[in-house]
């Protein structure tokens, strides 16, 4: 179905973005202001960011890797891949939520309504 590929191709978009901001550009002023983070600590965080940031780039490709099986017929696999991953992003934006309150709400929600509403399409009995 051409709306999963499209939401799921957006939610592993958003996880390359999130990818760059944690991995490559922390401590840049533009990527801190977004996360709320001094210039001390984005540096003292740094090897925390990088790590999370190659969290969200496997969990990109994974879906990008899903989406492909997806188009060349190979759909049960295409399925349980995109279920893992996009679960996982579902999972860590609940996380999220749940760790810091209302406050991260807009960032839960930024990281886990597409991969929810795509999974629920996914499963949707047909």
């Amino acid at each position: 179905m051409v709306t999963i590929s499209i939401l799921a191709s957006i939610a592993a978009f958003l996880h390359l973005v999130f990818f760059l901001f944690e991995s490559v550009l922390w401590t840049k002023p533009v990527v801190r202001k977004i996360f709320g983070q001094t210039e001390a600590d984005a540096h003292t965080t740094k090897l925390l960011a990088l790590n999370q940031g190659f969290y969200n780039l496997f969990l990109a490709l994974s879906t990008v890797a899903g989406i492909l099986l997806w188009h060349t017929g190979s759909i049960p696999a295409a399925v349980g891949i995109l279920t893992v991953s996009l679960a996982s992003m579902v999972g860590a934006a609940v996380v999220l939520f749940f760790s810091g309150g209302v406050k991260m709400l807009r960032g839960a929600l930024i990281q886990g309504l597409v991969p929810a509403v795509c999974l629920i399409l996914l499963w949707r009995p047909a």
